[in-house]
């Protein structure tokens, strides 16, 4: 009898343990860098929601690294094992971060600017840790999505056809650009239309940051061969930028480039190590070290 009773204790407390795990650290990392205070000072509280657009705004990312694709009235059940009082505090509870909650932070965000809070934060963190920007790497990505989007014309982006970097040919899509840096920590971000451009969004992106970067900041861009455009060169004014000539260039014969490479040993008589990649003298290729 005695040992049925202990079993039923265990098993009671068993049912009332909360997982906390990696999701501590994140929010222990958001809270001592202050980015909850930048959020709430950027987007101040306008409606009677109980929580603050910080707390929503971390509850999504934690319930992101978890994977979930459920519907936004569901949300609240992410953390329905969770300890939220650690995460966000005794007030805060999992009903709290309802879907009306949660979809008045996401307008807010777009009412201020996806990428303009992004950068803000960005440079809010920089001001606190050491993080280099010695050389930075911009890319594009696409992204498709399902449905017909018929009509689906906003003031920010249009999801459309383009070129597909998955193949999906028959889906349409929107392009997000990144820049990392050499350590592939993300310091700027933004999304365009479905049918936008390499040769423009990179050099957009590129632009966007240096003037958001401290003037003494000596910086390297890195990008791929889309980047490679008369007018991106004429347009990127005064920086320092490696890229790759097109092939079709080299083809015709009509670009030239004159590098003073120095070897990296004497058994190594055509790799240079630049920015953390490997670039060859000979074939025009790089490669991660």
């Amino acid at each position: 009898m005695a040992d049925k009773n202990n079993s039923r204790r265990v098993e009671s407390s068993i049912k009332r343990t909360s997982f906390l795990g990696h999701l501590g650290l994140i929010a222990g990392v958001f809270q001592e860098l202050e980015v909850d205070k930048l959020i709430d000072e950027k987007l101040p509280k306008e409606r009677d929601h109980k929580v603050p657009h910080s707390v929503c705004i971390l509850a999504m990312v934690l319930n992101g690294l978890g994977f979930i694709g459920q519907r936004l009235y569901l949300f609240p059940d992410y953390f329905r094992t969770i300890s939220i009082g650690r995460l966000f505090g005794d007030s805060v509870t999992r009903e709290d971060l309802n879907q009306y909650a949660i979809g008045e932070t996401l307008d807010r965000i777009v009412k201020y600017g996806p990428t303009k809070l992004f950068t803000e934060i960005t440079l809010h963190i920089m001001n606190r840790l050491p993080i280099p920007v010695h050389c930075l790497h911009a890319d594009t990505t696409s992204v498709s999505v399902y449905g017909d989007y018929e009509d689906e014309e906003t003031e920010y982006i249009d999801i459309t056809f383009g070129i597909p970097k998955n193949g999906r040919w028959d889906l349409k899509q929107f392009v997000l650009s990144l820049i990392v840096n050499q350590h592939g920590i993300p310091l700027f971000m933004n999304t365009h239309s479905g049918n936008a451009s390499d040769k423009s969004t990179i050099l957009e992106a590129i632009k966007s940051l240096k003037s958001a970067l401290r003037p003494e900041s000596k910086v390297y861009y890195v990008a791929d061969s889309s980047f490679y455009t008369d007018n991106n060169i004429k347009n990127i004014g005064k920086s320092f930028w490696i890229s790759r000539v097109p092939a079709q260039l080299l083809s015709k014969g009509t670009a030239k480039c004159n590098l003073n490479l120095k070897r990296e040993s004497d058994e190594d008589t055509h790799f240079i190590k630049l920015c953390g990649l490997w670039w060859s003298n000979k074939s025009g290729f790089c490669t991660l070290s």
